[in-house]
This record gives C-alpha cells, sequence and structure tokens, in this order.
C-alpha cells in the first residue's frame, strides 16, 4: 500500500488494487476506484481538490478525490515504470519521472509534453520536493554500460521550479547504492538510505547545501517491501520502512524514537501540522501518534 496526504492533512489516499481516498478527520472513507490496473503512485494537488495517479507502467489520470471520477487521462501508458508524479506549486503541471531517464513536465488537462529532460544510460527512480514545491530533489542512477562490470555511482541533483530552466545541483555523495532519497520540507537537508553490496543499509541525513553527512543510523535491515522514508512537516523527525517493521527517528542525530512491528511494512504519511502518522502495509492502515510509537503502543499485523 502506497499512501500520500494532501497539503492541508485532511484527506489521505491509500493505494492498493484500488484509489481509496479518506476524510482523516471524520476517519470515513470519500471515494474508491479503479482508473487502471497496479495504481502505483498519487498526490494531491496543491489546493487538494485533484488528485493524480500512476500505475507501474507510467500511465498517469487525474481523478477528482471527491468522487473518484477521472476528470483527465494522459494515455501515456507506454512511458515505462518510474518516480512519483507530483504536482507544480500553482497546480496547474504535473511532474513525473521514469526509468529510461526522462523527467517530464505536463500542462494540466494536455496530452503534450512542455517540458523534457533526458538523462541517456540512467534511471530516475524517486523526486521529492519541499514544502511550497520550489526546489526539487532527483534520484539519479547511472546503468551498466557496454564493457563495464558495475554501473557508475548514483548521485542527486537538485533543481528549482520551473525545472530544467537553469543548470542543476550535482550532489556526488560517494555511495556504492542508494535508495530512497527525499528532500526535507523547508529544502535544508536530505534523507536517504545508502548501501554495500551484499551487506546492509544506513539511514543519512546531509546538507542540501553540500551533500556533508551530519547525521547517521546504526545499520538498518532491509525488507522485501522497500526502504521508503517520510519526513515530518517540521522537520523534527524521519520515519523509514524496514525489514518487518517502522522506525522513526529525531531528525537531528538520528536516534531511535520508537519501532511499529510489522510484517509487511510498506508507506509512511506524516499529516502536516501535527504529531499524526498514518503507516501503510499490504494489508492495513493504521493512523498513530509519535508519542504512543515512542511508548510501545501501536502494533500492527
Amino acid at each position: 500500500m502506497e499512501l500520500s496526504c494532501s497539503d492541508d492533512g485532511s484527506t489521505v489516499v491509500c493505494l492498493g488494487a484500488r484509489v481509496n481516498v479518506f476524510d482523516i478527520r471524520n476517519r470515513i472513507r470519500i471515494s474508491s476506484a479503479h482508473p487502471f490496473s497496479h495504481p502505483s503512485q498519487a498526490a494531491f494537488s496543491p489546493d487538494g481538490k485533484l488528485l493524480a495517479v500512476k500505475n507501474t507502467v507510467g500511465g498517469i489520470v487525474v481523478l477528482d478525490p471527491a468522487t473518484g471520477n477521472v476528470i483527465y487521462d494522459f494515455k501515456n501508458q507506454k512511458e515505462a515504470e518510474g518516480s512519483e508524479v507530483l504536482f507544480s506549486p500553482d497546480g496547474k503541471k504535473v511532474i513525473d519521472a521514469s526509468w529510461q531517464g526522462e523527467i517530464r513536465v505536463r500542462n494540466m488537462f494536455e496530452p503534450t509534453v512542455v517540458s523534457q529532460q533526458s538523462f541517456h544510460g540512467e534511471m530516475i527512480s524517486r523526486i521529492s520536493h519541499d514544502r511550497a514545491r520550489r526546489i526539487w530533489l532527483f534520484e539519479h542512477h547511472p546503468i551498466v554500460r557496454p564493457g563495464e562490470n558495475w554501473p557508475s555511482p548514483p548521485y542527486l541533483t537538485l533543481d528549482k521550479w520551473p525545472i530544467g530552466k537553469r543548470k542543476a545541483k550535482v550532489l556526488s555523495l560517494d555511495l556504492d547504492l542508494l535508495a530512497s532519497s527525499t528532500l526535507s520540507p523547508d529544502a535544508g537537508r536530505i534523507c536517504f538510505v545508502s548501501t554495500r553490496r551484499r551487506v546492509g543499509g544506513w539511514i543519512k541525513i546531509a546538507k542540501a547545501s553540500d551533500g556533508e553527512v551530519v547525521a547517521t543510523s546504526e545499520e538498518i535491515k532491509i525488507g522485501g517491501t522497500g526502504c521508503e522514508l517520510a519526513w515530518s512537516s517540521d522537520g523534527k523527525y524521519v520515519g523509514s520502512v524496514q525489514a518487518r517493521r517502522f522506525v522513526f527517528y529525531h531528525s537531528s542525530d538520528l536516534s531511535v524514537i520508537g519501532e511499529v512491528p510489522c510484517t509487511y511494512p510498506s508507506s509512511i504519511c506524516f499529516l502536516p501540522g501535527t504529531e499524526d502518522v498514518v503507516l501503510g502495509s499490504w494489508n492495513s492502515s493504521v493512523l498513530a501518534e509519535i508519542n504512543d510509537i515512542a511508548a510501545g503502543k501501536v502494533k500492527m499485523k
């Protein structure tokens, strides 16, 4: 299950076989839709009135979250799987990237791509932005080329909106493998998972200004459901999906706050302006408070 919430924290979308939208305050489901098979990523527009959904073959549709009805289909199903789909600051454009190394910007309700950057021989596996959608982070993974035993190291780029209009800042973090990089809400820090081949992984936090690592966690065990990371809206906490558990940290030094055991953890979504977090697994979702997680009161199957 993949989770995402609106900017005001009032609405959450849960992606499984269907796209389910929930009203957090009233604890009710608002809509349930099946716009296509295998939805994998979703994001609300800044005003919460639109919901962009992407599936595992790269297709993107825009839904009305209140009804689940499809408002627009970009009909781009042949662009292949890739990163998240996200909205521009004014909500008039959608941005996504692919495992074929392309970053695309589309006008809302138009079939054509208005801006495209191509990185030959790379996969763009993740994109994120700050709270205002003004600073954007892109995760680059070069692929193995003919004559090479290993690909070139992964790296990150930081760009300002509108993306692709100026030279992006490149951050080479001296990594073997990189996963789940995400920009802090104030754009000052980057949290990511660093792994070594045939070894474990570590959560790290680096300065966005120069890539200097300022905090490193104890070694973590990555499970089969990925290693997603999420920042709290105030930047105080980081949540991590690990093997059979969710783990929460203080972002200042990556000391552990608490954990939630879970057989198949998959996604974390902090609700803006609160101490609440939604946890998603392959089987269910739970709304919890950080204090209850620290006290060991939260359990999931």
